[in-house]
C-alpha cells in the first residue's frame, strides 16, 4: 500500500506592516479605497470654495462668516475683494475638474471596480498605479 505524503499547498506569509499594506501599496483595491478618500477630501476643499462663490452671490459687499482669518490681500474687513473671487472661481474649478472628478473616475472606477468586473487578481504595472496615487495627491497638495 502506497502511502501520500500532504504537503501544505499554501505559504504562510507574515502579516504586512501599516507601511507596507497602506502606504506602499501595490494592491489595487487598496489605492481606489485611497483615490476615494483624496477626492473625497478634495471634493471637501472644492465645496468650501463654492461655498465662499456662494456667499458673495448671495450677499455682495457683505462680511464673510470666517472671513477674518483670511489675509487682507483677499478680503478686507470681511468683504470678499473682486481679484480673490476671480481666484475662487478658477481654484474651485480646477479643485473639482482635476482633483475631484478626474480621480474619481480614474482611481476609483479604473482601479476598483475594473480589476473586479473582468476577474483580474492585479493591475498591469501595479507600482506604477501607487506613484499615480502618491502624485496625485501631491499635486492637489501643492
Amino acid at each position: 500500500m502506497t502511502t501520500v505524503a500532504h504537503t501544505p499547498t499554501q505559504a504562510h506569509h507574515e502579516p504586512m506592516s501599516f507601511w507596507r499594506n497602506y502606504i506602499f501599496s501595490t494592491d489595487h483595491k487598496i489605492i481606489g479605497i485611497q483615490f476615494l478618500f483624496v477626492s473625497l477630501f478634495f471634493l471637501l476643499v472644492g465645496g468650501l470654495l463654492a461655498m465662499q462663490i456662494r456667499w458673495q452671490l448671495g450677499f455682495p459687499g457683505k462680511p464673510m462668516p470666517g472671513g477674518g482669518i483670511l489675509p487682507e490681500t483677499m478680503v478686507v474687513n470681511g468683504v470678499i475683494l473682486p481679484e480673490y473671487y476671480v481666484q475662487l472661481v478658477s481654484m474651485h474649478g480646477t479643485f473639482m475638474v482635476f482633483f475631484a472628478i478626474m480621480p474619481l473616475l480614474v482611481g476609483v472606477y479604473a482601479n476598483f471596480l475594473i480589476p473586479l468586473k473582468i476577474g483580474t487578481h492585479d493591475m498591469a504595472f501595479p507600482r506604477i498605479n501607487m506613484a499615480s496615487f502618491w502624485l496625485a495627491l501631491l499635486a492637489g497638495l501643492i
